[in-house]
């Protein structure tokens, strides 16, 4: 066999020899069963105790607010099946990052009551007084962060989520912690915020604190630190915030 002809077989078998590796790292979601995924995740996002925080029922509407990949969607879904709703929104800007994983999630309507919701964030497009409850989850040091495709009026955005509750709505925060009276020092560059910054300007902004967990607290994380940093990736230290409109 001439050199170049077995040279071009062996690249070919090992192309197709790699084939389920290459597999194996896709996302797969099948109807009525969690992926791999997920299920890895939970381990550090914990979102099954989460969701044990807030008072989910069925029927109730809520917006995974810049939800990505829809991780806390597709298990708030199951908590308010069958008549209730989840909108899992995200912007242009972040769905580069998240589409494919958004588009598999929802391929051939494999959660009923999950509503694609792609929107801008200076226009949500929610209906005033029409959700239950707001997750906002590793998305509000975002509106202290600013590039070239990435700017939030975060008096505004705020504003749309409390228009956007029903009276006594609520809204539940998870971010990555900052340094205790750092406020939005590190929300630009490491991705973080303040815990007592959030809870002042929510107030100000006329929300009431309900209840603040430990959950996803770690005391190894130095919150100064980027969050995909491999050290702490997926294991920072996060605080957890309830509020009432």
């Amino acid at each position: 066999m001439p050199t170049l002809t077995r040279l071009l077989l062996t690249a070919v078998l090992s192309f197709f020899l790699c084939l389920p590796a290459f597999a194996a790292k896709e996302m797969v979601f099948v109807k009525g069963e969690r992926s791999a995924s997920d299920l890895e995740q939970d381990i550090h996002r914990k979102g099954q105790q989460v969701l044990e925080l807030v008072d989910l029922k069925p029927g109730m509407v809520v917006a995974d607010v810049l939800g990505g990949g829809g991780y806390y969607s597709e298990l708030i879904a199951e908590k308010i099946a069958p008549y209730g709703r989840v909108y899992l929104h995200n912007n242009r800007a972040y769905l580069p990052h998240v589409g494919k994983e958004v588009a598999a999630r929802l391929k051939d309507s494999r959660l009923d009551n999950v509503i694609r919701h792609d929107r801008e964030t200076g226009d949500l497009a929610f209906i005033d007084q029409s959700l239950d409850m707001i997750f906002f989850v590793l998305g509000y040091h975002d509106m202290y962060h600013v590039d070239k495709n990435w700017k939030i009026d975060k008096d505004d955005f705020i504003r749309q989520l409390k228009t956007a509750l029903k009276p006594g709505g609520q809204l539940l925060i998870i971010d990555h912690s900052a340094p205790d009276g750092s406020g939005t020092k590190y929300s630009q560059d490491l991705h973080r915020i303040d815990k007592l910054y959030v809870k002042a300007e929510l107030k100000q902004k006329g929300f009431k604190l309900l209840k603040e967990s430990n959950l996803l607290v770690n005391d190894q994380d130095s919150r100064e630190i980027s969050p995909f940093h491999p050290d702490i990736r997926r294991r920072t230290d996060r605080f957890i915030l309830l509020f009432q409109k």
